[in-house]
């Protein structure tokens, strides 16, 4: 607290004590000498008593808001500021505590409000999905046991496209709850890459997009249905901007004394080297994105996001008309800190 705005608050006391200390000494200097010194002896101890107070109320004012105002700042949680701080002893400092505290309380109650609303929207959505995959697995069967024509060859294409956007969806609303549905064990880098090709093998051979699997033979520890959809997005995008000639695809995986990394590397059309470090924002499309096939800009950004959430890495290089290679990094610690 600064002394000078404490002065200026105290501004009409002080200059109260001041008229009465002169006007004091002015009347004691037209009597004798002894009573003008009881007078001046008066004045020291009325100056003293005076004094005393303040030093000791700007003492605890100062020590309290600097407390306050460093423990703010260093706070990451800043409705709980007062959880962190002390009930003061002087009028104002417990007035603006009290207020703080029923500020706290009132943000803490509408936080809970909308996250009951969140969950019950997440669990509705998660409903639906469930729901709406039946007849799309259904229409899908009829489909097949139908005599095979072009108009159904592009219906069930259409029908697979839906299901990877429901499936989307799915992933989307529980990225937020990552800790309430992972389940990590040690798996094969094999064996997720396997899957995400099978889940893409359709669209792998419409393209003619040839695959190479190398170095695969590691384990890592995470979780297998999140990582089969993070390679499934990945791949996705590599089949959606493959070049038209001799496209293909590299996975491989690399250990290291600190980490694993498994790089997809595909030698599509890349992306523009003002655009790379935007992919994985939400909603960012890009100009790829624009440009030809349709795209929502949300598979990169719940790809980094799931990363996040189980303590890997996810990083991208790329150059236009050359390629792109996504990272994903597993680190040693990458257990741990999702179990904190």
């Amino acid at each position: 607290m600064n002394p000078m705005i404490f002065i200026r608050e105290k501004k009409w006391y002080l200059l109260s004590a001041i008229i009465v200390v002169c006007g004091s000494m002015a009347f004691a200097a037209l009597a004798d000498d002894s009573f003008f010194n009881v007078v001046m002896l008066i004045c020291i101890l009325f100056v003293l008593g005076m004094f005393i107070p303040l030093l000791v109320e700007y003492r605890a004012k100062s020590e309290f808001y600097r407390d306050l105002l460093m423990i703010f700042e260093n706070l990451e949680k800043k409705n709980l500021i007062t959880e962190m701080i002390r009930r003061p002893d002087f009028t104002e400092g417990m007035i603006l505590y009290d207020i703080l505290q029923g500020s706290d309380k009132a943000c803490l109650d509408e936080i809970a409000s909308y996250r009951e609303i969140q969950e019950s929207y997440r669990e509705y959505i998660e409903l639906w999905v469930h729901e709406i995959k039946t007849p799309i697995a259904s229409s899908k069967l009829m489909l097949q046991n139908a005599e095979k024509n072009a108009l159904l060859v592009s219906l069930n294409d259409e029908l697979e496209k839906i299901e990877d956007d429901v499936q989307q969806v799915l992933f989307y609303s529980r990225s937020n709850n990552v800790d309430k549905d992972y389940l990590i064990k040690e798996l094969s880098l094999q064996n997720v890459c396997n899957e995400a090709i099978r889940k893409n093998s359709k669209a792998l051979i419409q393209k003619k997009l040839s695959v190479t699997m190398q170095d695969l033979d590691i384990f890592v520890l995470s979780d297998a249905k999140w990582i089969v959809f993070i390679l499934d997005q990945i791949i996705g995008n590599a089949v959606k901007y493959s070049r038209i000639v001799q496209p293909s695809l590299v996975i491989s995986a690399q250990k290291t004394s600190n980490n694993t990394v498994l790089s997809v590397m595909d030698n599509g059309i890349g992306i523009v080297a003002s655009e790379l470090g935007r992919i994985f924002d939400k909603g960012f499309t890009g100009t790829n994105g624009r440009s030809g096939e349709k795209s929502t800009g949300m598979g990169l950004y719940i790809c980094k996001k799931l990363c996040n959430k189980l303590g890997l890495g996810l990083e991208a290089e790329s150059q236009a008309g050359q390629g792109t290679t996504i990272r994903i990094i597993f680190p040693r610690s990458s257990v741990t800190d999702v179990l904190k």
